[in-house]
């Protein structure tokens, strides 16, 4: 793929990525607290927020192993699941910085 082709391409999933942040996130996070649902579990298993979203990130990377291994059949396109793993990323980012404080 072209350089010029792969920044189109990325600009895209940048897209994508800023799509479903927006409306999944509400749902899932609240108003107050972008990283709301992570804590809310994390309290109910006594475990740590990190922990809730590394199992919730590995359901979509199995997905993506699903797709890698040619077996993948979902509704969801495997677009939104490359999506949903960079946004869980960016989320871990905020409960790591967060953490630093």
């Amino acid at each position: 793929m072209k350089i010029e082709e792969f920044k189109k391409v990325r600009g895209e999933l940048n897209s994508i990525c800023e799509e479903i942040q927006y409306h999944k996130g509400l749902a899932y996070s609240g108003k107050e607290d972008k990283l709301g649902n992570f804590k809310r579990i994390a309290r109910l298993l006594n475990t740590t927020p990190e922990s809730v979203l590394f199992v919730y990130l590995m359901k979509h990377i199995d997905a993506i192993a699903s797709y890698v291994r040619g077996e993948y059949c979902d509704s969801e396109k495997i677009e939104g699941r490359i999506a949903d793993v960079r946004n869980y990323m960016d989320l871990l980012y905020g409960l790591v910085k967060e953490k630093e404080k």
